[in-house]
């Protein structure tokens, strides 16, 4: 089945393969849509691969008040749940990865190993609720998803990939899925994520933990990921040189071949790719 109930909410999951489960998480305003170049090899490396749509996103119930990280971290519980699965290896990016902490921070026993990427450590800060607040308006105005997304498209993917064949046909695909967007429940999640803060609990992770970046990231700078490994006692960081924010994305098989080796050995180390 394509959908799993949480509270009065009816939200879209996809899955893939079979063997040990992982669950991808996609950043505000996306979809799962957004793991399409990490799906097949994943399969190919003998994963079960889950990929839900946030609340208020893709194909999932839209929502009629503000939602939080803690709220999309219970749904993926239920999820987990849903699918009898008692512990996943998890995947995040952007808002994502802020849900992946989440889990692993309160449910450590739900979490294999764990992947956080271009995501953050907190979002309580002024900066980001004046953003956030931005993000929202933007949201809630005439056609505010596909604005947003068409505003920061140059800014989410390296130049290489908008000008590829692949980046073009991703744009499409993307900019679609902005255009169909509910853009009040998109400003539910903006308002709902902020005040977000793990940085004084990242010290208690005991699984492996991999925190990703990209190199020209401005959205979560890569000393964002670095500092969150250096409180992690069981971290290992991978910066990938030319991606930007959203990396799985733009170089896709760096990213790959970074979790893929992650998921199967989660060496202690950092490196650059």
């Amino acid at each position: 089945m394509a959908y799993y109930i949480n509270g009065n909410r009816r939200n879209y999951f996809i899955e893939f393969g079979s063997g040990r489960p992982v669950v991808l998480l996609h950043g505000i305003s996306n979809s799962g849509r957004a793991w399409a170049p990490q799906i097949a090899p994943l399969v190919e490396a003998g994963f079960r691969v889950i990929v839900p749509d946030h609340a208020g996103h893709g194909a999932s119930a839209r929502l009629d008040r503000p939602f939080g990280v803690s709220d999309i971290a219970a749904d993926v519980l239920a999820l987990l749940d849903h699918l009898s699965i008692e512990a996943a290896d998890i995947i995040g990016l952007s808002l994502g990865g802020m849900v992946a902490l989440e889990i692993a921070l309160t449910q450590p026993r739900r979490v294999g190993k764990l992947i956080v990427a271009n995501s953050f450590d907190t979002t309580a800060t002024e900066e980001f609720r004046i953003m956030a607040e931005g993000w929202a308006r933007t949201f809630r105005g005439e056609d505010g998803p596909v604005k947003r997304f068409e505003g920061i498209w140059p800014m989410n993917v390296n130049e290489a990939f908008r000008a590829s064949e692949e980046g073009m046909k991703t744009y499409q695909v993307w900019h679609g899925l902005a255009a169909t967007a509910d853009g009040q429940s998109l400003a539910h999640v903006a308002e709902g994520i902020v005040g977000f803060d793990a940085t004084a609990r990242l010290d208690s992770l005991s699984m492996p933990v991999l925190f990703i970046a990209g190199e020209q990231d401005r959205m979560s700078p890569p000393a964002v990921s670095r500092r969150m490994a250096d409180r992690v006692p069981d971290a290992r960081y991978v910066e990938i040189q030319g991606a930007a924010h959203i990396s799985n994305a733009d170089s896709a098989a760096a990213f790959n071949e970074a979790i893929i080796t992650f998921l199967g050995t989660a060496p202690t180390s950092t490196t650059s790719v």
